[in-house]
C-alpha cells in the first residue's frame, strides 16, 4: 500500500507530462494545417502521420508473412476515406506480428484455403476468381472469395485525397514503412477494411510504383491479389499513356514484375494498349536503342497468350530486325517473337538476318540471332548463309564473335559447305598464324572433330606439316590434345 502510495504521484506527473505534449502536436499540427490550407480529413491524416514518425526506424520491414486470420463479423459496407484507412493502419501495426507458422487446415465458418494463404469469404485474396472468367485457368475459389464486381465503381475521390504532392509522398511513405500492417488488413482484415485498403492503393498505384519505398508493397499485392483488384491498378497506371511511358524509363524492373504477375487477359489488354504508340513507325527508331522499354516489350511478348493478341508488335519487330538484332535486349525480344510467331512471319525476319549474316555474325549481339537461324537446319537459310561467307571464313574465324558463328557453321552444313570452310582455311598464307591465332585455333579445333575422314586427314596433315610450332602454347594446345585424341601422331 505505502509503495503504491509512493507511485501514484509519479504516475500523475507522467499523465500530466503526455497530455501537455499532446497539446503541443496539436497546436503544431494546427499551425501547419494553416500555413498549408487542408481540408479537416487531411489534418487528421497529417495528425496520424507525424504520430508515427517517431516510432518509424526509417528501414523498411522483411517481406511480408500474413498472421493467422482472426474471426470477422458484420456486413459489407462502402469504401471508408484515406484518412479513416491510415487510423486503421496505424491500430494494426501497434503489436509486433508473431513469427510465422504454419497455417491450420480450415478457416472457422467453412471458409476454404487456398495454397498458404487464408482468405475470408467476402473479399480480395490471392484467389482467383471461376475457371470461365480467370485466363490460364490457374484455379478457382467459390464465387464469394472475388472481389465484388462493383467495389471499383466506388472507388471515386475520397474526403481525404492528398492536397498536394507533398502529402502524397507522406501516403506512400507511410504505407511503405507499414507493410505488414496493410498487407494483414488486405489478405486478413475484415471485408470492409479490406475494401478501403484496396482502394486507396489504387488510388495511390502511380505514386507507389515511381517510389523506391512504396514499389515493393505494390509488388507483393500485385502477386498475391485477385485478378480484379489486379485489373483495377495495372488500369490506374496505364490510364496516362504517355505518364506510363515514362514510368517504364525509371522503374523498368517493377514493372517488368507487373507484367509477369498478370494473371488476367484484360490486364494484358491494358498492357498492351498503353504499349502501342511504341511501336509505331515514327517511335521504333528511339525504342530500338532503348534499354529500359525494350525489357518491357519483352516482358509483355513472353506472356502473350495468342499470336494475334500481340501482332502489331510482331509486324513492328519483323520490319525493324536487323536494329533490334544488334542490341543487349533487342535480340532477346527477336528471339521471343519468333517462337511465336506463324512461319510466314518467321521466314521473312530469318531470310533478312541470313541475308545480312555477314555484318552479324561480328557483332557482339547479332552473333546470337545468326547461331539461332543456323541452328533452325533449314536448307534455304543455309545456302543464303554459307554464299554470304564464302571466301569471309579466314576474316570470321579470327574475330572474336564470327567465330563462335563458324564453329555452328561446321556443326551444321552439309559435306560440301563444310569442305569449303576446311579448304579455304589451309589455303591460307600463312595457315601458320591461323594455328596460333586467338580465336581461329577453336574453329580449325572444331573442324577436326566434325569432319569426316578423308577431309579430316587433309587438315591434320597441314597441321602436322608446319615448322617451328610450339605445341605446348596455350592457342595450340587444344588442337595438338584433339589430335592425339584422334589417333594422329607427330
Amino acid at each position: 500500500m505505502a509503495l503504491e502510495l509512493r507511485l501514484a504521484p509519479a504516475a500523475a506527473e507522467e499523465e500530466r507530462r503526455l497530455s501537455e505534449e499532446d497539446e503541443l502536436l496539436f497546436q503544431d499540427i494546427a499551425r501547419e494545417v494553416g500555413r498549408l490550407s487542408l481540408r479537416e480529413p487531411e489534418v487528421e491524416a497529417q495528425g496520424r502521420r507525424q504520430g508515427d514518425a517517431a516510432a518509424a526506424d526509417g528501414l523498411l520491414p522483411l517481406p511480408a508473412v500474413p498472421e493467422h486470420p482472426r474471426q470477422q463479423g458484420g456486413l459489407y459496407r462502402p469504401p471508408l476515406s484515406v484518412t479513416r484507412v491510415l487510423s486503421l493502419v496505424v491500430q494494426e501495426a501497434g503489436p509486433v506480428p508473431p513469427p510465422f507458422s504454419p497455417p491450420p487446415t480450415g478457416v472457422p465458418g467453412g471458409r476454404r484455403v487456398v495454397d498458404e494463404w487464408h482468405f475470408p469469404g467476402d473479399h480480395l485474396g490471392r484467389g482467383r476468381a471461376p475457371a470461365h472468367q480467370n485466363f490460364r485457368a490457374a484455379g478457382s475459389v467459390p464465387p464469394r472469395a472475388a472481389w465484388p464486381g462493383d467495389a471499383y465503381a466506388r472507388a471515386r475521390a475520397f474526403p481525404g485525397r492528398a492536397a498536394s504532392t507533398q502529402l502524397v509522398e507522406d501516403i506512400v511513405l507511410f504505407l511503405a514503412k507499414n507493410e505488414q500492417a496493410v498487407l494483414n488488413m488486405l489478405f486478413w482484415g475484415a471485408p470492409e477494411d479490406a475494401d478501403a485498403v484496396a482502394a486507396v492503393i489504387v488510388q495511390h498505384a502511380v505514386p507507389l510504383i515511381e517510389s523506391s519505398h512504396g514499389t515493393r508493397l505494390l509488388v507483393v499485392v500485385l502477386s498475391r491479389c485477385n485478378h480484379m483488384l489486379q485489373e483495377a491498378i495495372v488500369a490506374r497506371i496505364t490510364r496516362d499513356h504517355k505518364k506510363f511511358y515514362k514510368i517504364c524509363a525509371a522503374r523498368s524492373g517493377e514493372v517488368v514484375s507487373m507484367i509477369n504477375s498478370c494473371i488476367s487477359e484484360r490486364s494484358l489488354e491494358l498492357l498492351r494498349d498503353a504499349i502501342v504508340p511504341w511501336v509505331t513507325p515514327l517511335m521504333m527508331a528511339r525504342l530500338v536503342t532503348d534499354s529500359s522499354r525494350l525489357m518491357v516489350v519483352h516482358a509483355l511478348v513472353q506472356c502473350v497468350p495468342h499470336p494475334y493478341f500481340a501482332e502489331f508488335i510482331f509486324d513492328a519487330v519483323a520490319t525493324n530486325c536487323l536494329a533490334l538484332a544488334i542490341h543487349p535486349h533487342g535480340v532477346s525480344l527477336l528471339q521471343s517473337c519468333l517462337e511465336h510467331v506463324g512461319w510466314t512471319e518467321k521466314d521473312n525476319v530469318l531470310s533478312k538476318v541470313s541475308s545480312c549474316s555477314t555484318d552479324l555474325a561480328q557483332n557482339r549481339f547479332g552473333n546470337y540471332i545468326v547461331q539461332y537461324v543456323l541452328k533452325q537446319r533449314n536448307p534455304s537459310y543455309l545456302a543464303i548463309i554459307a554464299s554470304r561467307f564464302r571466301s569471309n571464313y579466314v576474316t570470321l574465324s579470327r574475330q572474336r564473335y564470327s567465330s563462335n558463328v563458324v564453329e555452328t557453321c561446321l556443326e551444321v552444313f552439309i559435306d560440301r559447305d563444310r569442305s569449303n570452310i576446311v579448304h579455304e582455311l589451309i589455303r591460307y598464307h600463312p595457315f601458320r598464324d591461323l594455328v596460333s591465332d586467338e580465336f581461329a585455333n577453336y574453329v580449325i579445333s572444331r573442324a577436326l572433330t566434325t569432319c569426316k575422314v578423308p577431309l579430316r586427314d587433309r587438315l591434320a596433315t597441314a597441321i602436322l606439316s608446319l615448322q617451328n610450332v610450339n605445341r605446348r602454347h596455350p592457342h595450340c594446345l587444344k588442337m595438338f590434345n584433339t589430335l592425339s585424341e584422334l589417333g594422329y601422331r607427330y
